[in-house]
């Protein structure tokens, strides 16, 4: 039931207020001053006050000022009652933010429509607080959905290149073993042989030699087959050597690609951060693509956040090589070109990640940003992949993400980030310490043709 709190210092004037109130189905508060007014809305929070403008102490205007300059009780609609001839004062709390006012005499049917009308905006006004209240609830399990699911797609793409990247390292493994067993072998043949020469050694130093320990040595030598080991151990050992940085140049690129960071924007090589992706995803591309990397030497340190950089390559190449394949399917011979350029434009620095795959139909260009969009088969993308991507590159750093793409031919995926932020000092070039990003809108999205996917999107 509504609540209408009645200020005035009349008592006469208080009942028939009250009368006309009450015949309204209201509940009705009364205060003859206003200390005693601004109390009671402070305990009883009515919904609509109708305020005597003229009262001894601190008149009507006074206690309007004050509830309006409180944002508790901004909401609550007063009327303001008043005696003919008070036009200043009516102008006055107008202005202060009254919602209406009444004149003293006044007609019931006019006082009762007024109180009405007051209350239905308040009620109209608690709708759209309770709306914006269920709005921001909605905002904030959708924002938590989305970090789950971008979670989720991580540890998608994680677990989809680990198989890659045990390959990658179990090849170079194996030959370190190989390797390491001939070289095994290799020195029990050279110790023999280099034992048999301590005995040819003693022998001739002691006088005692013998033709029987000249051949003995001699077989040694050919068992041993000195041109053999001394053609084929430092292959071996270059061969390990080898191996050995490959993994090592693997775990590298594990390292940097999932490093945490610190939540916060640091300058990125971006060279160095896509080197590394491209090499945990290699399991991804190098049966269908070869690849091709096309990356300015002279790109400065770029603003942004390592894990989400990376993340948001990684989705691309993926998205590329998917592509490719289902161009080239299982053919053994012939595989497509996966292409990553880098530059700087001006301000901003461009990654374009650009494959020979299909093309993307015209018909589905506008959804290939939605949550949930994928044309892969069931089970075999999420629709996350590309609207992670853009959620990142626009809303986390500023940037934009665009294609280009003709059916039969392929995709680019052109990304922009600022290499500066406007609201810090400007860092040097390349050696520059950690620098924020500036934040914008997001950009519009252009489909002009030139290369893309038809198939594999949204993965």
């Amino acid at each position: 039931m509504t609540k209408v709190l009645v200020v005035d210092d009349t008592p006469d004037m208080v009942r028939l207020i009250r009368k006309v109130v009450e015949d309204q189905g209201h509940d009705v508060l009364e205060a003859d001053n206003g200390p005693a007014a601004l109390a009671i809305v402070a305990a009883e929070r009515p919904d609509v006050i109708l305020l005597d403008v003229m009262m001894p102490g601190m008149d009507g205007i006074e206690v309007l000022r004050r509830l309006k300059s409180d944002d508790r009780f901004r909401p609550i609609p007063v009327i303001l009652v008043t005696a003919n001839g008070e036009d200043r004062d009516v102008i006055d709390g107008l202005d202060r933010g009254a919602h209406d006012y009444v004149t003293k005499p006044f007609k019931r049917e006019i006082l009762a429509a007024r109180v009405r009308s007051a209350a239905r905006s308040k009620e109209d006004h608690d709708r759209l607080l309770e709306v914006n209240r269920q709005l921001q609830a909605e905002i904030a399990e959708r924002e938590r959905m989305q970090r789950e699911l971008a979670r989720a797609q991580k540890l998608e793409a994680i677990g989809r290149l680990a198989a890659g990247i045990a390959h990658e390292i179990n090849t170079p493994a194996q030959y370190l073993g190989d390797n390491t067993r001939f070289l095994q072998e290799a020195f029990g043949d050279v110790d023999r042989l280099l034992g048999s020469f301590e005995r040819l050694l003693e022998a001739a130093k002691q006088g005692t030699l013998t033709d029987e320990l000249v051949n003995e040595v001699d077989r040694a030598v050919r068992d041993a087959d000195l041109d053999y080991l001394t053609a084929e151990v430092p292959k071996a050992i270059g061969q390990s050597l080898e191996g050995i940085e490959h993994v090592a140049s693997i775990v590298r690129a594990m390292k940097e690609f999932s490093h945490p960071g610190s939540g916060h924007k640091t300058a990125v090589d971006l060279n160095r951060a896509i080197q590394s992706t491209l090499t945990v995803s290699r399991g991804e591309w190098k049966y269908v693509a070869d690849l091709v990397t096309d990356f300015d030497p002279d790109l400065p340190l770029v603003p942004c956040l390592p894990g989400d950089f990376n993340q948001v390559i990684l989705n691309l190449v993926v998205n590329a090589a998917h592509a490719i394949a289902d161009v080239v399917g299982d053919a053994p011979t012939g595989k497509g070109t996966l292409t990553v350029h880098t530059r700087r434009d001006g301000d901003w620095a461009e990654i374009r990640v650009e494959d020979t795959g299909t093309g993307i139909p015209e018909g589905i260009r506008d959804n290939v940003f939605d949550h949930f969009f994928t044309t892969k088969e069931v089970g075999k993308g999420t629709g996350q992949g590309l609207a992670i991507a853009h959620a990142i590159v626009v809303k986390k750093h500023g940037g934009t993400i665009t294609f280009d793409t003709e059916v039969g031919k392929g995709t680019t995926f052109i990304v922009r980030l600022p290499v500066n932020d406007p609201t810090q000092p400007e860092e040097a070039e390349r050696p520059g310490a950690a620098a924020g990003v500036s934040s914008s809108a997001d950009p519009p999205i252009s489909f002009p043709l030139g290369a893309g996917h038809s198939h594999g999107l949204g993965g």
